[in-house]
């Protein structure tokens, strides 16, 4: 690959090194959830002046080290130097894999999920292309000879090329300590406490849908290994002289450490190992909205705000828009003080089913098709049910936001946070100590879903019709969470309280620290 797919040095290149200084090479991927926490932790090294900083990714995060770089600005004016991976981004090689979900939750959905989604995430890139990052990867380790590796856990070929160069290293998931430690638990935790992913069961899971849950997770493992993708991944890596899997099937190891922004009072019970480190929320720095968007700052000044970002990868068709505006015309007309802040993604990224709860079913009940609705076009009218809102300013939607997300959250006038259940999202409006709304698409974000409300924090917006939305189940989530009753109550001093809680743990700062406690103690 030619030079121009890295800011960094090129293959035959010797990096840029600072004199006497340790190195410190970051492996991420590019995804916005997956990265944030990597380049918190890379800020605040680099506000210490005492490290060489690599950070290897894909491509589209070379615009993010570059305002990382502005952030930390030194007489050095590439203190974090880029390495960008000469292969696609993971989430553009499983956008090309074509429909791969999301999938409902329930037994049907998650076998769905298990059948495609998972068979094609894990086999997202072709065997040369793996082969070509991981060798990449291995031969930057050599070059770089970093003191200490800090990695992101579904970065794959850093660790295959990790465990390759004998290098232990530090894993800095964005995640919590179930998706580290899920296979660490008790054998009967596992099996019976745990929902199985993408079941969308409550934690612990009741006793009644226990069968459910063994079944699934015996059909996981069935599906995983019997899968025709699956099988030509092993038979791949056995000819390359590789294991079986990928190291992301088995990411705990006792000879590394793990860094996450869960901390106990945060997360599912759970049996944490020693090399296992609770961070609280790992958080980069933002500007304030103040600062970025006074005009923003002025509509948000006017009214406590409910602020919509179901993330940059889900698009939402004319179908659905429709059920959330009748569901915020009901929040509306009852709370004439409260205004929304909506990104509403319209276009591009992944798409949902169209298919509507016509009967209210529980977990694992039949979902009924209907015809697919979504088209690249967006139709104006499938807002009428806020026009009205949206004219007098207390409805704002916009596709894009001038300012971070998370700066939005600390500016004071969020009141509650709704989203997809995405691990980063959690953790910032757990952060600013503001109750949750979570409607989940697929896998992970299921959990978090049924996590707010085991912690009291917020509500499972959509449990009938997840990956989609209701507009009377919507509606309810809202009222509950913004109600004046002793529910509301109760979710709006327990978001504090955790927010509280997460603040003394220090978040990037205690991982930081950890990871120069380990660097220095090698």
């Amino acid at each position: 690959m030619s030079s121009e797919h890295s800011s960094g040095p090129t293959e035959n290149e010797e990096p840029r090194r600072t004199p006497g200084l340790k190195r410190i090479m970051f492996f991420t991927s590019s995804e916005y959830g997956q990265a944030n926490v990597i380049l918190a932790v890379a800020y605040e090294l680099l506000l210490r002046r005492k490290y060489d900083i690599h950070i290897v990714s894909f491509e589209p995060l070379k615009n993010r080290i570059r305002e990382l770089n502005k952030m930390t600005s030194s007489e050095d004016p590439d203190p974090a130097r880029f390495h960008a991976v000469p292969i696609i981004s993971p989430m553009e090689a499983v956008r090309r894999q074509g429909n791969i979900g999301p999938y409902p939750a329930g037994v049907r959905g998650a076998l769905k999920t298990y059948r495609t989604t998972l068979p094609a995430i894990a086999t997202a890139w072709d065997g040369s292309e793996y082969m070509a990052g991981y060798e990449w990867c291995l031969e930057r380790i050599h070059s770089i000879n970093p003191n200490i590796i800090v990695i992101d856990p579904l970065f794959s070929i850093g660790l295959e090329a990790c465990k390759t160069a004998i290098r232990n290293y530090v894993v800095l998931s964005p995640n919590t300590f179930q998706d580290i430690l899920r296979k660490q638990q008790p054998f009967f935790r596992q099996l019976c406490r745990y929902p199985a992913v993408s079941s969308g069961f409550p934690y612990p899971v009741p006793w009644s849908l226990v069968p459910a849950n063994i079944y699934l997770k015996i059909s996981i493992v069935f599906v995983l290994l019997t899968s025709p993708k699956m099988k030509e991944l092993m038979r791949f890596r056995k000819s390359q002289n590789l294991p079986a899997l990928p190291p992301v099937f088995n990411t705990w190891q006792m000879e590394n450490h793990y860094l996450v922004p869960s901390i106990p009072e945060t997360d599912f019970p759970c049996q944490i190992k020693d090399n296992v480190y609770p961070c609280g929320p790992i958080l980069l720095p933002v500007p304030s909205v103040a600062e970025a968007d006074a005009e923003l700052e002025a509509w948000l000044g006017r009214n406590p705000t409910v602020l919509i970002n179901l993330g940059s990868h889900i698009r939402m068709d004319n179908e659905m828009i429709k059920e959330f505006a009748v569901a915020l015309k009901v929040l509306l007309d009852r709370h004439q003080d409260i205004q929304i802040l909506w990104k509403l993604k319209t276009s591009g990224g992944l798409s949902l089913p169209s298919t509507k709860n016509e009967d209210k079913r529980q977990n694992d009940s039949a979902i009924k098709p209907k015809k697919e609705s979504y088209t690249d076009t967006f139709d104006p009218t499938s807002l009428d049910a806020v026009s009205t809102e949206i004219q007098a300013s207390r409805v704002n939607i916009t596709e894009w936001m001038s300012v971070d997300p998370l700066a939005v959250l600390q500016s004071g006038h969020i009141i509650c946070s709704v989203h997809h259940g995405g691990s980063n999202s959690f953790h910032e409006a757990l952060s600013v100590g503001i109750p949750q709304i979570i409607l989940p698409c697929w896998l992970d974000t299921f959990e978090f879903a049924n996590r707010v409300e085991y912690l009291g924090i917020g509500v499972y917006g959509s449990r009938t019709a997840a990956p989609r939305v209701d507009a009377w189940e919507f509606s309810r989530a809202l009222m509950r969470v913004l109600g004046e009753g002793e529910e509301g109550e109760d979710m709006r001093r327990r978001a504090k309280e955790l927010a509280t809680l997460c603040g003394g743990y220090g978040g990037r700062k205690r991982a930081a620290e950890r990871v120069v406690e380990i660097l220095e103690g090698l």
